[in-house]
């Protein structure tokens, strides 16, 4: 079940968000932008879905942290704050390409897998290939957003899903960015993130803003 109007999903007993890059606001800093910290913010919008949903447990799809190689000293700070502040009691991390060595700054309790199934459902960050003989793979990685431009040469950026079949048959989920301040893939411009995604038929991908509006296949919005 997607989250109407919120870069999330539902799966069972499970809430389900990628790219959270808890420590972005460091790299912000360093090139003179001043942001305050997301810990906190974060942390309160998941425990808000999770009254929403009545969900039981959480499983953040890869990228929870934004250093790439190590961890900075705010990382940590932000990793301890965001932690003791979850609701939740049962916590998985499928790790992403940002979470090298991540285990050194998570509490005990929150388990580390390089991937995770519930019921048909197959969950991988999406930089690195995914076998399985489940009907749907989520990911996050991309982080997709859609570009518009009106007729007064305005230029609006939404972040979007995008949901299709693979060229095995099988369903694939692009999650949104949980973290607005990540980059993005432009998908009516850019090529996809990773070699799950690749595997996409872009003929048959449909686009979906945040409020659920179908907007088309990827194929046609990137002919405009």
């Amino acid at each position: 079940m997607l989250l109407k109007n919120y870069p999330a999903m539902k799966v069972n007993q499970w809430l389900v968000v990628a790219d959270v890059h808890l420590g972005i606001t460091k790299e912000m800093y360093e090139k003179g932008i001043i942001m305050p910290r997301q810990s906190e913010i974060l942390a309160r919008r998941i425990n808000k879905l999770k009254k929403i949903t009545r969900a039981k447990k959480l499983l953040m799809l890869g990228d929870i942290k934004h250093k790439i190689t190590g961890f900075s000293i705010q990382e940590k700070y932000e990793f301890e704050r965001f932690f003791s502040l979850l609701d939740f009691k049962d916590v998985t991390i499928v790790k992403g390409n940002h979470d090298g060595h991540i285990e050194k700054i998570i509490p005990e309790k929150v388990k580390v897998r390089k991937s995770f199934a519930v019921g048909d459902y197959f969950f991988t960050h999406g930089h690195r290939n995914a076998s399985t003989k489940k009907r749907n793979i989520v990911i996050g990685h991309n982080q997709p957003h859609i570009r518009f431009r009106d007729k007064m040469k305005a230029v609006y950026t939404e972040p979007v899903w995008v949901i299709g079949k693979m060229r095995n048959g099988t369903t694939l989920y692009i999650i949104p960015a949980f973290n607005e301040l990540c980059g993005a893939t432009i998908i009516n411009k850019d090529d996809l993130l990773g070699p799950v995604a690749r595997e996409l038929d872009a003929r048959r991908a449909k686009v979906y803003l945040m409020d659920g509006t179908d907007i088309g296949t990827l194929a046609v919005l990137r002919r405009k």
